[in-house]
Formats: structure tokens, C-alpha cells, sequence
């Protein structure tokens, strides 16, 4: 009879796991009941996107490609997204916690999507409506075990006082499998049609199709065409870059999807940068925040993260990181497609359009260097044919989109 074989200890069982690649995971999940509740885990899966080097995922007018950056050497690699059905141009490419989020501006667009490329699944919500309609974001409720998926928004309507079983009479909306809530809002009518044309904020569940009109007085609700491509997504909240009208300072402001309100997290670690500098928000290890600031005058860029989770039982505390002060970085402000970037063992990676041509470049920063790689310049003149992009970082994983296919 042979001898029984001896179990690795659940806790390096789940180190091992910890730093295997998201396509191995996948497969690992039928091995057994512990190790795909492992895998749906909040705190592994945290665990786990801080391990992996963050990638860019890039949109051009007809392809994706994801960007993988080993110093000094960039890998950019196709993404199939022909079987997908896919609709790229114009499209507007943000994160949801694990999943990728497609939102699509132009008023005929009257759907989004949620993607993972390496799994290559993909998910369509469309929506059927009468009205010029813009999605914010996309977000879910964290206070349940099951994630409710809601959306968020603007809407033009005819009257404030109008009920909302009105408008659904001259509103329809076509979710397909509806799990998500989308946040969507009409753009701002003429000054001379404010009183007549006023925006209303909406949520909308698509586990219920119910659409919802949220009160929010105007000052409690700083969102911005510059917000709604560069938000970022936690633990299924939205949080972007404001500034308070009245007081001129900068601060963090959230939407919260659980209790359906807007409110402000904190300042920002420094309120004497003027108006022209420029500020970037991005998720760092998976639970906290990472700041970038640009001085305009002498492109010196400091780094600053949180030094705890993020959450609404501790203050948030920020810590300077890094500061960059090589010669020839780039100038960030007002750029056309935006910043994107990630850190990754002491070096800041960037992924914006070039000063001079506005094409799609790559920036690695580490202490006083600062190296530009163009991205596509090696691939028959790919860089020469990109007319429009939009671009942002991502964490390769194996998180299933959670619509049934």
C-alpha cells in the first residue's frame, strides 16, 4: 500500500498560488472547492494584482494591443477582438476594479461593454433611448455579498417637478443580461435653456431595470468630461479629481454606488499647485491610491501614495513616494488622449501622446533618466497610422465577467 502523500500547508498552498500567472488560475479553479473560493477571495485577489506588472491596454481606430513594459523593452501584442465584436473608434476605456469598461460618447452609441482580454470575454449592455445620452461610470454595491452592478450618470430632462414615471414613458432602456447599474447623464443645455433643460442625475440597476433620479445639490456633484475618461474604480466606488469651487481646493471625490451619494474623501497632499499643473489619479497594489503632480514651470514630477487601504473606517494619509526630475520628461498638461501610468519597482511608467506629433509613447522614469520608446514604431509604420487612441493601465487576472455567456 503506498504512503499517503503529505499536503503542503495551506499557507504556502496559497503563496504559491499567489504568484501564478491569471490564465494558470483560471484553470486551477476545478481543482477544488478551497482553491476556487481562494480564488474569489477579495483579499487574494489584492494580493494577487500586486504581484503582476501592470500593463497598458491601448485602443486605435480598427485594434487593441496591450502594452507590456520590460525595462528598457517594450512588448505590444494584438488583441483578437474581430470574434468579440468589438466597436473601437471614439470609445472611451476605463477600469471596473478587475474588468475593463468600454464607453462609447458619440449620441448614436447607445451601449458600453465590459471586457478581460485575457480571457477573452466580453459582455454588451445596450441601451435604446430618445434623448442624447452619456454614460460616467460603472460601479456596484460592495455592502452585499453578491455585487450589484449599477450605473451612473447625467440626464437632460424637460422638468425638474416631472415625475419619473413620465419619463420612463418617453425613455426605454434594453439591458442585455441585465446584472449592471449604468451611470449616464445628458450633456449641459444652452445658458438660455438652463430653467427649461435643467440635468438630473441617474442611476440605473440592471438587475431590476429600474431607473432612478438621485437629489444632489449641484456643488455636491463635481463631474467633468476630464472625470468621466480619467475616474478611476475601487472596491466597486468611482473617484476622481475635483476642485471646490468656493475654497479652490483640490480634493478626491467619490461616488459611492452602496448608498447612492456623492462625497468627498480628502485633500489632496498639496494645494499650492496652480491650476495649470497637472494631477493624476491611479490605483496603487490593488487598495490604495498613487498620485502624480507635474509642475508646468519645470516638469519635476513627484509621486505620492496612501499609506493605507482605502476605506471609510481610516483617514487617508499620504506619503511623498518619489520625486522625477530628469530633463527631458515630458509636459503632461492638457494632453489630448490623457495620462496614463502605473509604478512598478521604483520606476514610474507613462503612457501618453508625444509633445510634438500627439502620437502614443511610452515613458519609463527611474531617478534622473527618462527613456521614450514610440510605440509601434517597429511594427510597418503602425505609429504613422494611429490617428486616435485611448489607453489606460491594467492589471492582468483571471476574474470571470460576471454576465452569463
Amino acid at each position: 500500500m503506498p504512503p499517503p502523500q503529505a499536503r503542503l500547508p495551506w499557507e504556502l498552498e496559497e503563496e504559491i498560488l499567489t504568484r501564478l500567472p491569471p490564465k494558470v488560475l483560471v484553470r486551477f479553479r476545478t481543482v477544488c472547492k478551497q482553491w476556487n473560493s481562494l480564488f474569489n477571495d477579495r483579499s487574494f485577489i489584492y494580493n494577487h494584482l500586486s504581484l503582476p506588472r501592470p500593463q497598458f491596454i491601448l485602443l486605435t481606430k480598427h485594434t487593441i494591443y496591450s502594452i507590456d513594459i520590460t525595462d528598457p523593452t517594450m512588448k505590444l501584442l494584438e488583441r483578437h477582438t474581430s470574434r468579440l465584436g468589438l466597436c473601437l473608434h471614439n470609445a472611451n476605456i476605463t477600469t471596473c476594479d478587475e474588468l475593463l469598461f468600454f464607453n462609447y460618447p458619440r449620441p448614436w452609441e447607445k451601449k458600453t461593454s465590459l471586457w478581460n482580454p485575457w480571457l477573452r470575454q466580453v459582455k454588451w449592455i445596450n441601451l435604446v433611448v430618445d434623448k442624447h445620452f452619456d454614460v460616467f461610470g460603472l460601479g456596484y454595491d460592495n455592502s452585499r455579498p453578491e455585487k450589484v452592478y449599477k450605473m451612473l450618470g447625467y440626464m437632460r430632462c424637460p422638468s425638474k417637478v416631472q415625475t419619473i414615471n413620465s419619463y420612463l414613458q418617453r425613455v426605454s432602456m434594453e439591458v442585455v443580461d441585465n446584472v449592471y447599474k449604468m451611470l449616464e447623464y445628458f450633456r449641459s443645455p444652452p445658458e438660455d435653456q438652463i430653467n427649461v433643460y435643467p440635468d438630473r442625475v441617474v442611476i440605473y440597476e440592471c438587475a431590476f431595470q429600474t431607473l432612478r433620479f438621485i437629489d444632489t445639490p449641484d456643488e455636491d456633484m463635481p463631474m467633468s468630461e476630464t472625470a468621466k475618461s480619467s475616474h478611476v474604480s475601487l472596491n466597486g466606488n468611482l473617484y476622481w479629481i475635483a476642485c471646490n469651487r468656493q475654497t479652490r481646493e483640490y480634493f478626491i471625490q467619490s461616488f459611492d454606488f452602496s448608498s447612492e451619494i456623492f462625497k468627498p474623501v480628502c485633500l489632496l497632499p498639496f494645494q499650492e499647485s496652480p491650476s495649470c499643473d497637472e494631477h493624476v489619479l491611479a490605483v496603487f497594489k490593488g487598495d490604495r491610491f498613487s498620485l502624480l503632480m507635474q509642475c508646468y514651470l519645470t516638469r519635476k514630477i513627484d509621486i505620492w501614495v496612501t499609506k493605507r487601504k482605502i476605506d471609510d473606517t481610516e483617514e487617508v494619509v499620504w506619503m511623498k513616494l518619489m520625486t522625477l526630475t530628469a530633463t527631458n520628461l515630458p509636459k503632461l498638461f492638457n494632453k489630448l488622449y490623457g495620462v496614463s501610468y502605473f509604478i512598478y519597482d521604483k520606476t514610474l511608467v507613462m503612457c501618453c501622446g508625444d509633445d510634438e506629433s500627439g502620437k502614443p509613447c511610452i515613458y519609463i522614469v527611474k531617478g534622473d533618466t527618462c527613456d521614450k520608446i514610440h510605440i509601434g514604431a517597429d511594427l510597418n509604420s503602425l505609429a504613422s497610422r494611429i490617428t486616435w487612441f485611448s489607453h489606460c493601465a491594467y492589471v492582468p487576472n483571471w476574474t470571470s465577467v460576471p454576465l452569463e455567456f
